[in-house]
């Protein structure tokens, strides 16, 4: 006979047993009432030592946590929103995981009970799916509990399917509690969509002609594309640029690596307009040549460039494994990869001048800050970076930071602020400890003092390193390039973060994070490292240089 299980088998159990059966170590939320059949399913000791919740104390840091541990682990991530203004505070990151392809499992306790829908339309709990329901790729409400187990094994299908996106399924609390019958959980096929044979061998007949091919690439999804992007530009001796790089593409001591949009010494787009193939890897909005054949190749097709000459729906690894099959027998030109090599020495000794002529700044220049964070980063091989201030850094971060190895950097996925909170979910899929860059302004969208708190509670040792200039940078050159009444007054509305200046280092302590401050650029080298040290989570403050207002002459340069 049968032993009756001590606690009922519900949707909840059910929704467990698919994350635990797929390896998903992690679930992110904020824990409320509604949902309170899930998290006393995750007090049970079947599921104690296999799935941990982890609490933020707000939807939108839950939410971008998530991201972060999808974009790293490489699995759908799940994501508990409370009622109905949980999805409401996420929206704006579930907006970016779709934009991005990331996949996303959220779940939600809608409404109370659909015996009171009628009740329950004047508070709006009834319209919880409709939030979100422009952000997901599949939004569902489940009527039926019985069904819970072929709904969410179709959701995280749907999830994990190109394009990959989040999915948003719904229930009633009454609906969710229900005792339901345990089925066992079956593996998922999942299928990747192939490149076809005709593609593939147009494209590799253009690389065996090309006399100047270029590969951009801006994100990759799988850190085997890495290795075989390398490959393939040694294959083809191809320029490799990245195109605003969201995480590590392509290793930058490589000699093939020739920098990065809107880095003036890189060239990048001078050399792409004269050049007779562009290759284009998971890029969105990529540009183009007039000179030559124009590929793009992406997973998901809403990111096409309609000026491409050839659209290619696969993931870049099957891509370029299938060409790389297609050219096993071409020989590398040797003296094409000779002038790349030459290129990218002149390239990087010029990033090292700007930083000479302001090495020993005071306070430390962001060129000296990622040149004494390179010192003890490895070619990440011990360190993963996140780094997510308001891009007033970005290129400083590029020239100086040297990324060798797949995995170890991560960037913000869109231009929307608030990000920062993607490193702790990074951190939860790494074995190296991550680093999250964040400038002050960065530090405040982020809502950072409950970021802390998380990390504080769950003693994930995530290396907070918050870059204070004291002001909205990014925002004040944009007001400089407007250029009208502001700028003639010096005023720049909504960007200083001074009277009161924020003390980070006080925030860190209150939440029960180790912090260490660096206000002298000859102390960098040695606070960095200092912090680098602490175990647990920690954090720094450092001091560095405020928004600088152009040179003299600056306005009449620009109008001509």
């Amino acid at each position: 006979m049968k032993k009756k299980a001590k606690y009922p088998y519900t949707l909840s159990s059910a929704l467990l047993d698919h994350l635990v059966n797929r390896g998903i170590k992690f679930l992110f939320g904020v824990a409320g009432s509604a949902e309170r059949d899930l998290f006393d399913n995750l007090a049970r000791d079947e599921y104690a030592e296999k799935i941990k919740f982890v609490q933020a104390n707000s939807e939108y840091p839950a939410a971008r946590m998530s991201i972060g541990y999808a974009r790293a682990s490489g699995k759908v991530s799940p994501l508990i929103l409370h009622i109905q203004v949980g999805p409401a505070n996420a929206a704006l990151a579930v907006l970016d995981a779709y934009i991005a392809g990331i996949p996303l499992l959220i779940f939600s306790v809608g409404h109370i009970s659909k015996e009171t829908d009628f009740k329950e339309v004047l508070y709006g709990y009834y319209r919880t799916a409709e939030i979100l329901r422009e952000y997901c790729k599949y939004v569902y409400r489940i009527i039926d509990p019985n069904s819970a187990d072929k709904v969410i094994r179709r959701a995280i299908r749907l999830a994990s399917t190109p394009p990959f996106g989040p999915v948003f399924l719904t229930v009633s609390q009454d609906a969710a509690e229900r005792e339901i019958a345990k089925k066992e959980v079956k593996k998922m096929r999942f299928f990747n969509p192939s490149p076809s044979e005709a593609s593939v061998l147009r494209v590799a007949e253009a690389l065996r002609r090309a006399e100047k091919p270029v590969i951009l690439t801006q994100r990759t999804k799988r850190r085997e594309s890495v290795s075989l992007l390398v490959q393939l530009a040694e294959k083809t001796a191809a320029a490799v640029f990245e195109v605003r790089p969201c995480t590590m593409n392509f290793p930058c001591s490589h000699p093939l690596h020739q920098g990065y949009s809107g880095d003036k010494y890189s060239r990048m787009d001078g050399y792409v307009e004269s050049s007779d193939l562009v290759l284009a890897l998971d890029c969105i909005n990529p540009p183009t040549t007039d000179s030559g054949l124009n590929v793009q190749v992406s997973d998901n097709p809403l990111a096409f460039n309609e000026d491409a000459d050839i659209n290619v729906f696969c993931t870049t690894d099957l891509f370029v494994k299938s060409l790389l099959e297609k050219l096993k027998d071409v020989k590398p030109d040797e003296e094409r990869i000779k002038e790349l090599r030459a290129r990218h020495k002149e390239t990087r000794e010029r990033w090292m001048d700007d930083l000479k002529a302001r090495f020993d700044d005071e306070p430390p220049s962001p060129q000296r800050i990622w040149f004494e964070m390179n010192r003890l980063f490895n070619g990440g091989k011990d360190y993963v970076l996140y780094f997510a201030p308001g891009y007033s850094q970005r290129l400083s971060v590029q020239r100086y930071l040297n990324r060798e190895v797949p995995g170890c950097f991560y960037s913000s996925l869109s231009a929307a602020m608030g990000a920062a909170g993607e490193a702790i979910g990074v951190q939860l899929a790494e074995t190296r400890r991550v680093i999250c860059a964040l400038g002050d302004f960065e530090a405040h969208v982020s809502q950072l003092p409950t970021l802390l708190w998380t990390c504080a509670h769950h003693q994930i040792p995530v290396i907070w390193v918050v870059l204070e200039n004291e002001s909205g940078a990014i925002v004040k050159r944009t007001y400089w390039t407007y250029g009208r009444c502001m700028r003639d007054k010096r005023i720049f509305i909504g960007t200083e973060l001074k009277d009161p200046k924020t003390d980070w280092t006080k925030i860190a302590e209150a939440n029960g994070v180790k912090s260490l401050k660096c206000e002298d650029t000859e102390k960098l080298g040695q606070r960095l490292a200092e912090a680098l040290k602490t175990r647990g989570p920690v954090l720094l403050s450092v001091l560095t240089q405020t928004f600088e207002e152009p040179p003299k002459g600056w306005r009449e340069k620009t109008s001509k």
